[in-house]
């Protein structure tokens, strides 16, 4: 997203909702917005840019659909982890586990492998299954077995693209969502501003109907992400910058798999999105919140993880 960042210190739900109170409260005042080269029209123009951005899908839409490829992924490279322990399996049937043609698989800890080292792995496996393949028929391998394998790595190969495609599509989508935003809070900002010129040192109570809302404090951060992947040392947490906040304070827990949070504790505080510490095989969930030397924001919406370490 580059330098990209909201316009906004508040949720996005906070500006349709109060986009949704301006409509009302301009057409309550037409004639005085009319009068100023305000029209109708210009109204209705800004009610349906807002509801076009309130239904704009959230980050967590496309971010299930990078979770469901990591997830398929995740199954294929499993698949390949045995089917390979199973041909090497008859090569040390065969010559024993010390042996040459043994040590050509170059198989280490599979488990602690890259999912790019990995698949070259199998499929460096393929090729020395194949190549020996006459010799191990006596115990036991099959030349449908070698295509098994060779089959589900590029399962797992068609499913890492997947992965990348989702993650550029949320990316994309993240841009758009701010982009609309942005051009939402605009018209926004321009039309209080107006409304509030219309009625300062008129009308007190309607002069605080264009008055923006949280625009004094600090918003609550948005599209908390957390991410880890086999290999990495830390979990990378992701979030838009919050307008005037000078740092943020992380928060998290741990839990089994597939149980909902339970007590927070703080773990750091950071000037801004990075990695932090996880406990290995559990659910990990984290939450923030921005502050600055006068003010702290609410918490934000939390994200989780999953980090599987044994297998």
């Amino acid at each position: 997203m580059g330098s990209l960042t909201r316009n906004y210190s508040f949720s996005d739900a906070d500006l349709c909702m109060f986009t949704s109170n301006l409509v009302n409260t301009m057409t309550r005042d037409q004639t005085e917005f009319t009068a100023r080269g305000v029209t109708a029209l210009m109204v209705t123009a800004m009610e349906t840019l807002g509801n076009a951005f309130e239904v704009f899908q959230p980050d967590a839409y496309y971010y299930a659909d990078y979770i469901g490829a990591t997830e398929t992924k995740n199954t294929h490279r499993e698949a390949c982890t045995v089917k390979l322990r199973m041909i090497m399996t008859y090569f040390k049937i065969k010559w024993g586990a010390n042996s040459s043609q043994v040590r050509k698989f170059d198989a280490g800890d599979m488990t602690k492998q890259e999912d790019k080292k990995f698949l070259t792995t199998c499929r460096f496996g393929v090729g020395i299954a194949r190549e020996y393949l006459t010799d191990l028929t006596s115990v036991g391998l099959t030349d449908a077995m070698i295509d098994d394998l060779e089959d589900t790595a590029q399962l797992m190969e068609d499913s890492m693209n997947e992965i990348a495609t989702a993650q550029e599509t949320r990316d994309i989508k993240a841009v758009e969502r701010i982009e609309k935003g942005n051009e939402l809070y605009a018209l926004v900002s321009r039309y209080c501003e107006i409304g509030k010129y219309i009625w300062e040192d008129v009308n007190e109570a309607k002069y605080n109907d264009y008055v923006i809302y949280g625009s004094s404090g600090l918003g609550k951060p948005q599209t908390l992400v957390a991410n880890w992947t086999l290999g990495d040392t830390v979990v990378h947490l992701t979030w838009d910058t919050v307008i005037g906040a000078s740092s943020y304070e992380i928060y998290t827990c741990a839990v089994n798999f597939g149980l909902p949070s339970d007590s927070y504790t703080l773990l750091m505080e950071a000037p801004g999105p990075q990695g932090v510490a996880f406990v290995a095989d559990k659910r990990n969930y984290y939450k923030i919140r921005a502050k600055n030397s006068s003010a702290m924001s609410d918490y934000s919406d939390e994200a989780w993880t999953e980090v599987v370490i044994s297998v």
